[in-house]
C-alpha cells in the first residue's frame, strides 16, 4: 500500500486485527476489520472500510463510476451479526466495469456515529460487543424518530408563529396609521393657469360667462376695440392694394421677359444647327480641295501643271480654314449665350428694353413678402380688440366686468385648459402642518382622495417647499402662476407646500377641486431622522 503502514494489535475474542493508515490521503482511516456489503441480497466481502466509505476486490460487483446504490454494511460479531444501511457512489471502477471503491452520501449521524464506534473501539484494541454497537444504532433510531415527530409538527409551530407575527404587524399598522400619518390642512387639485389679457384700450365688452364654466377652443371670451384700432386698419388696406398693383405689373413683366428670352433661346438654337450644318459642308470641301492639292503637286513634279495653278489651289484651301475658324469662334459663342440662359442670366439682347427674369423676380419676391406682412398686420388689427379660448378651458376667475374700460395689457380671463392632452400639467398643491413636515421626501407615495370621488387614490411626492399665507402666489419652473390654494388664509399662517403628481386613474378632477392628503412615514424614515442618518 503507498503511504506509511502502522500495525496496532487488537485483542477481540483471541484474534489479532492489523490496521493499515493512509494518513493524509482520506478523510476517514479506513481499516480492515471484517465486514461485508449487502446488495439486493447478496454479500460482498470489502477489502477494507471506513465512516466514509469503502473498496471491494475486483470482478466482485459490476458497476461504473457515478453509479448510486443502497444496501446494508455486515459484521460478524462474536455474539452475531450486525449490519446497518448505507447508500453509496462508485466513486473507482475497473477498466471491465467493476465497482472497486465507494463513498458513502445520505448518511444520517445516527448511522455515521454507530461506524465512528465501531472503528474507534477497533483502534483502541477493545473487544467489539454488540450491545455497544446496538446502543447507538438504537439511540440512531430514536434520533430519527424525535426528527419525523418534529416534521410532522412543524405546521402547528408554524401557524402560531404567524399568527403571532400577524398580531405584531397589525398591531405596528395601528401605530403607524395613528402616530405617523400626516393630514394635509388644505389641498386641492391645480394646473397652470393661462391667462387672457386685452390687446389694446377700449370699453369691454364680455360674453355671459362664470368662473367654472368651459368653454371651447376658438369661442369668443371678450372684445376690446376702438376708433384708432379702425383707423390703422383702413391704412394697411390701403397700402395692400398698392402692393398687389405692383405684384400684378411685375408678374406681367416678368412674364413677358421669359418669353422673349425663351423666343431669343429658339433662335440661338436655330443658328447653332445652321453653323454646325455648314461648317461640315466646309469641312467635306476642304477634304476634297487638300485632295486636289496632292494632285497639282504631282503635276508639277511631271511638268503637266503650272505652278501657279498649283498656288491658287493653297490660296482656296486657306481661305476654307480661315472661314472653319470663324464659324468654331460663332459655335463657342452660341453655347455660351445658351448657357447664360441656363443659369438664369440671359444676355442682354435676348431681353430687349425689358429687364432680366431674374431682376424682375427678386422684385417681385420682395413685394410678396411685404404683402404677407401687412396682411399680418392687418389680421392682427382684426382680431387685436377680439380675444378667443386658446385652449378648451375651465374659467378659474374673471378679473374684469362688462362696460369697464380696459388697458393693453389688462388681465380679463384666467382660464385653465382641460383637454385631455393637456392634463399632464395637472398636480394636486396640499398644505401640511409644519411638524413632522421634514420626513416628507420626494420621490414617496402619498394617499389622497377627491371631493367627488370615495376611493382613495396613490400620488408621488414631486415638490417640498416651505409656504406663508403673506405671499400666496405659487408658479412653476416655467413661471405659469398654479391655482388651487385658497386666498383667505391667516396671513401669519406657515405651511410645508407639496406638490403631488396624480395617480394614472386620476381622470375626472376639475381645477380647485377640494382634495384630501395623508401622507404616512415609514419607520425608517423616523430612525433615520432620529439618528441624522
Amino acid at each position: 500500500m503507498s503511504g506509511g503502514i502502522m500495525g496496532v494489535a487488537a485483542i477481540s475474542t483471541g484474534s489479532i486485527h492489523t490496521f493499515q493508515s493512509r494518513s493524509g490521503a482520506r478523510k476517514f482511516p479506513r481499516i480492515e476489520f471484517a465486514a461485508q456489503i449487502e446488495i439486493d441480497g447478496i454479500l460482498y466481502p470489502t477489502k477494507e472500510w471506513s465512516v466514509g466509505g469503502f473498496s471491494i476486490g475486483d470482478d466482485k460487483y459490476p458497476g461504473r463510476k457515478g453509479d448510486k446504490h443502497h444496501g446494508n454494511l455486515c459484521f460478524d460479531l462474536p455474539v452475531g451479526r450486525f449490519s446497518t444501511p448505507v447508500q453509496f457512489e462508485v466513486m473507482r471502477a475497473s477498466e471491465h466495469g467493476y465497482a472497486l471503491g465507494c463513498q458513502f452520501y445520505s448518511l444520517n449521524s445516527g448511522h455515521q456515529k454507530t461506524l465512528q464506534s465501531i472503528v474507534d473501539t477497533y483502534l483502541t484494541g477493545e473487544t467489539i460487543s454488540l450491545e455497544s454497537v446496538t446502543s447507538y444504532g438504537v439511540k440512531a433510531q430514536l434520533h430519527e424518530e424525535e426528527v419525523k415527530r418534529m416534521q410532522q409538527n412543524w405546521w402547528r409551530f408554524a401557524l402560531v408563529a404567524l399568527v403571532s407575527l400577524t398580531l405584531i404587524v397589525t398591531a405596528a399598522l395601528m401605530i403607524q396609521s395613528r402616530i405617523l400619518s400626516i393630514a394635509s390642512e388644505h389641498a386641492a387639485v391645480s394646473q397652470p393657469v393661462l391667462t387672457q389679457r386685452s390687446y389694446n384700450n377700449g370699453v369691454l365688452r364680455l360674453g355671459d360667462y362664470k368662473p367654472g364654466q368651459l368653454v371651447k377652443k376658438g369661442e369668443l371670451l371678450f372684445t376690446v376695440f376702438t376708433d384708432e384700432g379702425t383707423d390703422l386698419l383702413a391704412k394697411d388696406k390701403q397700402l395692400l392694394n398698392g402692393i398687389n398693383s405692383q405684384i400684378n405689373y411685375l408678374q406681367t413683366l416678368l412674364r413677358q421677359s421669359k418669353e422673349s428670352v425663351a423666343r431669343y433661346n429658339s433662335r440661338l438654337f436655330n443658328e447653332l444647327q445652321l453653323v454646325t450644318e455648314k461648317k461640315q459642308l466646309l469641312e467635306d470641301e476642304l477634304v476634297t480641295r487638300e485632295r486636289i492639292l496632292a494632285l497639282y503637286t504631282n503635276g508639277v513634279k511631271r511638268g503637266t501643271v503650272d505652278e501657279v495653278s498649283r498656288e491658287l489651289e493653297r490660296v482656296e484651301t486657306f481661305e476654307i480654314k480661315r472661314q472653319l475658324l470663324t464659324m468654331d469662334n460663332q459655335l463657342e459663342d452660341i453655347e455660351h449665350k445658351l448657357d447664360q440662359i441656363l443659369i438664369g442670366v440671359p444676355p442682354r439682347e435676348a431681353q430687349g428694353d425689358l429687364n432680366s427674369p431674374f431682376e424682375v423676380q427678386s422684385k417681385l419676391d420682395i413685394l410678396i413678402t411685404k404683402k404677407d406682412q401687412v396682411l399680418e398686420e392687418i389680421e392682427r388689427l382684426k382680431t387685436r380688440g377680439l380675444a378667443y379660448a386658446p385652449c378648451d378651458c375651465y374659467i378659474v376667475t374673471i378679473n374684469a366686468s362688462d362696460g369697464q374700460v380696459v388697458q393693453t395689457g389688462t388681465s380679463v380671463f384666467e382660464l385653465s385648459p382641460a383637454s385631455q392632452q393637456n392634463r399632464t400639467a395637472r398636480s394636486i398643491l396640499a398644505l401640511m402642518p409644519l411638524e413632522g413636515a421634514e420626513l416628507i421626501k420626494i420621490g414617496m407615495p402619498v394617499e389622497y382622495r377627491l371631493a367627488s370621488r370615495d376611493d382613495k387614490l396613490i400620488g408621488i411626492v414631486d415638490h417640498v417647499q416651505y409656504y406663508s399665507a403673506s405671499n400666496s402666489d405659487i408658479y412653476n419652473e416655467e413661471g405659469e402662476s398654479l391655482s388651487g390654494l385658497p386666498k383667505t388664509l391667516p396671513r401669519l399662517q406657515q405651511y410645508s407646500l407639496i406638490k403631488i403628481l396624480p395617480s394614472e386613474f386620476d381622470r375626472d378632477s376639475i381645477v380647485n377641486e377640494p382634495v384630501t392628503v395623508v401622507a404616512t412615514v415609514g419607520w425608517k424614515d423616523i430612525f433615520k431622522h432620529w439618528f441624522n442618518l
